[in-house]
């Protein structure tokens, strides 16, 4: 009798989990063929249901995840994604500074063309977003961040209906130590329940959530994700993986949600991170591959099987293009960036990577400092070379074969002159290029004590 009554009370619990496997298994994306490929992409530009999943890590190069060849297993999750999806192999940022790769990004114009280049410096109402574009389309936009240089004065919730900076919650059993930058409240898990929140509230209706993860930034993990050691290095790799674990609660959610089949889930990064391999840490500093060679990972609303591998040069002035091209949408007309949809098939049908032009970062070095005159720094990529650019002749220029010297040991800029003289010419062009006729309204903003405060709480010095 006890047997049975046992039975009993197990069989409705096994019914429910029979019903929940059923539902997810729904709700998971299906697996598509290279051969298929390009009709499953006509369907999407069709569809009216689809979410966009946008998921910037703030400070993640791309050499440290174990998709981009790194041998710690850093990032299961964000592995997963590149293995079913799209993986960008020789993608960059548009600088090695917050504001100025963002402004970028969302605009999809070189950092020459917004004129964000300084601290004090602001995206006008003129810009036209994606999240303008989006929802417009009838999309729910919302953004969540805890970096302030994405804060609103500074121009970045425009087209957001909501546009929020999480309150905190207790960093239960997270570290800390030897963290080399200041600290700022709370950790990327309130991110990622208020978008589980948001998801839950909002999922029954077509939105765009982007997604703004700082902990790699400021090199927290909890005890879970300490792997891998205890110096600068080995800790930032800790917070990576402490951050694929919040994409993977946040793909779950998805999942139980039955919304992975609707949505379009976009990884990349503002910038990378040094550690002293040409002399200095953290960012903000130069423009040498440790700080502008990022991620760029798609997965689409199905499985890939394979996944695609794009080894065309790229960079984040073609995300939002691409991202728009597969939504069936226009983009901007006045943009630097373009659509990356046929390099994908390109690469689909082991086609040879196009030709492409040279892309570019720019810092101004003096981007923090009040009353000192602009010192730019610009790096223009072709594949195999870079040259790290200095347009005020102070510094001498350098010139490196990534192919042969991916760690940019050697300068060949005396030793390849006719390389080195065709990506000078790109570089003075693209220095002297105009700004986008909206960024002719470029504003700059005082800015107060707390938001003063709140940057420097991120390990950002202003003088």
């Amino acid at each position: 009798m006890a047997s049975a009554s046992r039975l009993l009370y197990l069989l409705p619990l096994a019914l429910i989990a029979a019903g929940l496997m059923m539902h997810l298994q729904q709700s998971m994306p299906s697996a598509v063929s290279a051969e298929n490929v390009l009709d499953e992409l006509e369907r999407l530009r069709e569809r009216e249901d689809l979410n966009v999943l946008f998921l910037l890590v703030d400070t993640l190069r791309a050499d440290r995840l174990s998709a981009y060849g790194y041998p710690r297993p850093t990032s299961p999750t964000i592995d997963a994604l590149a293995r079913t999806g799209i993986r960008f192999a020789q993608h960059t940022s548009q600088s090695s500074w917050t504001k100025a790769s963002m402004a970028s990004l969302w605009t999809s114009t070189y950092p020459v063309a917004t004129g964000i280049l300084r601290f004090d410096d602001a995206l006008p109402d003129a810009a036209r977003m994606p999240a303008e574009i989006l929802k417009a389309r009838g999309l729910q936009t919302a953004g969540i961040w805890r970096n302030g240089w994405v804060a609103p004065n500074f121009g970045f919730a425009q087209g957001f209906s909501v546009y929020h900076k999480p309150s905190f919650g207790a960093v239960k059993t997270a570290h800390r130590r030897n963290t080399p930058t200041s600290r700022i409240a709370g950790s990327d898990q309130d991110i990622t329940d208020s978008a589980i929140e948001f998801i839950r509230v909002e999922g029954h209706r077509p939105w765009l959530l982007y997604l703004h993860y700082m902990d790699v930034h400021q090199y927290l993990s909890d005890e879970t994700s300490a792997l891998f050691g205890t110096t600068y290095s080995d800790i930032y790799d800790n917070s990576i993986h402490w951050v694929d674990r919040q994409i993977q609660a946040l793909l779950s959610a998805l999942d139980e949600a039955g919304l992975r089949d609707r949505t379009i889930v976009v990884l990349v990064a503002d910038h990378g991170e040094a550690f002293s391999e040409h002399d200095t840490e953290g960012h903000a500093k130069d423009l040498y591959g440790e700080v502008i060679e990022t991620p760029f990972v798609v997965h689409l609303p199905f499985d890939l099987e394979p996944g695609a591998v794009v080894e065309s040069a790229s960079s984040n002035v073609d995300v939002w293009p691409t991202i728009f091209d597969l939504l069936g949408e226009a983009a901007p007309e006045e943009r630097d960036g373009r659509s990356l949809v046929p390099d994908v098939l390109a690469a689909l049908r082991s086609e040879a990577p196009r030709e492409t032009e040279p892309v570019f970062a720019h810092l101004d070095r003096s981007w923090g400092r009040v009353g000192i005159e602009p010192r730019w720094i610009i790096a223009a990529t072709d594949p195999p070379y870079r040259l790290i650019f200095h347009p005020d002749g102070k510094q001498k220029n350098e010139l490196y074969d990534l192919a042969a010297d991916p760690l940019e040991r050697e300068n060949r800029y005396e030793a390849e002159p006719e390389t080195a003289a065709r990506l000078e010419r790109s570089a003075r062009d693209y220095a002297a290029r105009s700004r986008s006729s909206w960024a002719l309204e470029k504003k700059t903003i005082e800015l107060d004590d707390m938001l003063m405060g709140q940057l420097r709480a991120i390990g950002y010095a202003i003088e």
